[in-house]
């Protein structure tokens, strides 16, 4: 036994040192702080199996593996003991509480085989199309089953060799199997018992040192993955610091953070992320999964490379690092590893993120490399150039007049803040809300809303500019950098204690990102929060209307990233007349429009529309109108309609003209 352990782990450790090494080749980022709500994810998210539950057959199933894998792993530790003291016990395990895990173990174990069987159908029969099939994966799952196997019949076969044994009736699989030695003679039934001993301790240090080669390392890394995952909300984007910076952005595989590495590692190839990924659905050449798993081939492809870097980082010899980065020749990340076109067509609609069960971060490595390609190498699509043009030049991407911001008001009786000096509410009227003649009348009913409401609120105008998401998402950081401040100083000079703004991209932006440049203590609320909070408040009173049926469609940067579903259809629920029906797609299932991610200023020319998806699906339903609560899904939404010419037959709103429709004055 010492000679097995020694050579197993002398090898195990050899390959993690290899794999440490290689992972240090990343940029340095602190995750260790916030130990409280790390620990929270480890255990929702890493023991409770929290996101693989969402999915009830193919969730619970990996929970099953999971569980009884680790259930049935302290068998494994007794039964390496036992090596050296035939009769060794865990601690305590001698009593009640051993008996008390052999009642649990052997139930665990038929659990796990259970769960075995089913992903081996799985993969070898259904054959769902977001798994990769492949001989590894059908190895693992019979070299797991065999070390269940040898375990209970390992167990069997004791209990045949000294009847009456403390476990016998508790182990109750391996004391129904005992039958199975009946009548051998004692010589065979050691045999029996010698050969499983031997065979599941030597399966289990070959399986250790077996992980570490492929995509089956997460079984390592994911707990440790999910304690060292990025806390921040899953939409903003990490502040890039451009002082002593000659490079910006990822534009090869040492750029990443050591992090990013770790994601490489524990991706387990399960497909959750690319299963509905707007993009891939649409025939977009983004996979979610592929950009991971290409960049993990990559990283091992160079291997002895980046581990020589890893060591020279980690020894502190940043210089002779970076001549040994610069002296290296390799594919290019963006081009070779990663087509350039799947960058761009990521809306960071952030289904990929929020399903994965480790947590890995696929926008931020997206928007990384999309940074590198705009403020290293110039490399913008020529129908992004008139937005951020705009943007630089007027602050919103329409490229108008910033002195028009305010025209959209009119007659309107609308405060603005430089004649009210503060309000209760400042109200972020947006880019979109501003100079989009389809958003103006949004604002414009939301207005009504809030006047009719006595709300006190008031508008920037002329001193509000954009929020800066179409830039960032884009990687042009720096332009965003630019516009954020600038906002922030007018919050500021007005004391603003409370944003309300009906585009998700400006409350995802000043709610999770501008605290990262000096906004503090800001209230920031989406305007389906309030006018909700006001009908509740008796504020705001609908009246019914004719029968109508609506559905809703979830804004990404609304719903699956800042976790706001029930507001908007509140809203639309204290409708009398309104029949509410749900697509197939909603909550946290919902289907991206397409505009995310600066995808709203650029043109889908590969495969299918994006928005064309999601109001096919809409129709489906069989409703008249189509409710969203922001301003670029509305957008989306309505030219789809008119491009698939049911102009007729169905209307794209928004929530607070559904309401002002239905207001009781």
């Amino acid at each position: 036994m010492s000679i097995l352990l020694f050579c197993s782990l002398s090898l195990f450790v050899g390959t993690m040192a290899d794999r440490y090494w290689l992972m240090r080749a990343g940029e340095a980022t602190n995750r260790l702080d916030r130990l409280g709500d790390r620990l929270k994810a480890l255990i929702s998210i890493g023991f409770g199996q929290k996101r693989l539950l969402y999915e009830t057959g193919p969730g619970w199933m990996h929970v099953g593996i999971f569980a009884g894998f680790l259930v049935v792993s302290l068998r494994t530790i007794t039964l390496i003991g036992r090596g050296y003291d035939a009769h060794f016990n865990l601690p305590f395990f001698d009593g009640p509480v051993g008996l008390a895990y052999a009642v649990v173990k052997d139930s665990f174990a038929l659990i796990l085989l259970a769960a075995l069987a089913y992903a081996a159908i799985r993969r070898l029969v259904t054959r769902p199309s977001r798994l990769h099939l492949s001989a590894e994966a059908n190895l693992i799952l019979l070299w797991i089953a065999s070390l269940i196997v040898s375990d209970l019949l390992g167990d069997a076969a004791m209990m045949r060799l000294e009847p009456g044994s403390h476990e016998e009736g508790y182990a109750w699989v391996s004391t129904a199997l005992v039958g199975v030695f009946s009548g051998s003679e004692t010589a065979t039934v050691q045999t029996w018992f010698n050969v499983m001993f031997w065979y599941h301790n030597i399966a289990v240090l070959a399986f250790l040192n077996f992980l570490p080669f492929g995509k089956h390392f997460h079984v390592l890394t994911a707990l440790p993955a999910v304690f060292l995952a990025r806390l921040t909300p899953s939409a903003s984007l990490e502040k890039m610091e451009f002082e002593g910076m000659e490079t910006f952005g990822v534009g090869k595989l040492e750029d990443f953070n050591w992090r990013r590495f770790l994601d490489m590692y524990t991706c387990t190839e399960c497909g959750r992320c690319t299963d509905m990924c707007p993009a891939d659905v649409t025939g977009k050449p983004l996979s979610p999964r592929a950009i991971i798993v290409d960049e993990r081939d990559s990283a091992y492809a160079m291997a002895d490379h980046l581990t020589a870097v890893g060591k020279l980082k980690g020894a502190g010899k940043t210089t002779e690092a970076a001549a040994l980065i610069e002296a290296f020749e390799r594919p290019s990340l963006i081009g070779d590893v990663n087509d350039e076109e799947a960058i761009w067509a990521c809306t960071t609609c952030g289904y990929c993120q929020t399903h994965c069960p480790v947590m890995i971060d696929h926008i931020p490595n997206i928007i990384d490399q999309r940074r590198h390609l705009v403020m290293m190498e110039a490399k913008v699509p020529t129908v992004l150039q008139g937005a951020l043009k705009g943007l630089e030049n007027n602050s919103n991407p329409w490229n108008v007049s910033a002195a028009g911001r305010e025209d959209w008001i009119g007659e309107l009786d609308v405060p603005r803040m430089r004649d009210k000096g503060q309000a209760d509410y400042l109200l972020f009227v947006g880019c979109a809300g501003s100079y989009d003649s389809r958003n103006v009348e949004v604002m414009k009913a939301l207005v009504s809303l809030l006047n009719e409401a006595d709300v006190d609120y008031a508008v920037l105008g002329t001193e509000e500019g954009c929020c800066g998401d179409p830039a960032r998402r884009v990687g042009h950081e720096y332009l965003f950098q630019m516009q954020a401040p600038q906002n922030i100083a007018t919050f500021q000079k007005y004391k603003v204690g409370k944003v309300v703004t009906a585009c998700p991209h400006c409350f995802n932006m000043i709610a999770n990102e501008y605290p990262d440049f000096g906004l503090e203590e800001v209230e920031v609320i989406h305007h389906s929060e309030l006018l909700s909070e006001l009908v509740d408040q008796g504020k705001l009173k609908l009246k019914g209307g004719e029968k109508t049926k609506v559905t809703f469609h979830d804004s990404c940067y609304l719903g699956r990233h800042n976790d706001i579903y029930e507001a908007p259809r509140k809203v639309l629920n204290a409708v009398d007349g309104l029949e509410m029906v749900e697509m197939e797609r909603h909550g946290r299932e919902g289907f991206c429009c397409g505009a995310g991610g600066g995808r709203m200023f650029m043109e889908e020319d590969i495969g299918s529309r994006i928005n064309h998806n999601r109001i096919d699906e809409a129709a489906e339903t069989g409703a008249d109108e189509v409710c969203t609560a922001c301003p670029f899904c509305l957008t989306m939404l309505g030219d789809a309609i008119k491009e698939t010419e049911r102009s007729d037959t169905l209307k794209a709103r928004d929530i607070a003209e559904v309401m002002l429709e239905n207001l009781e004055r």
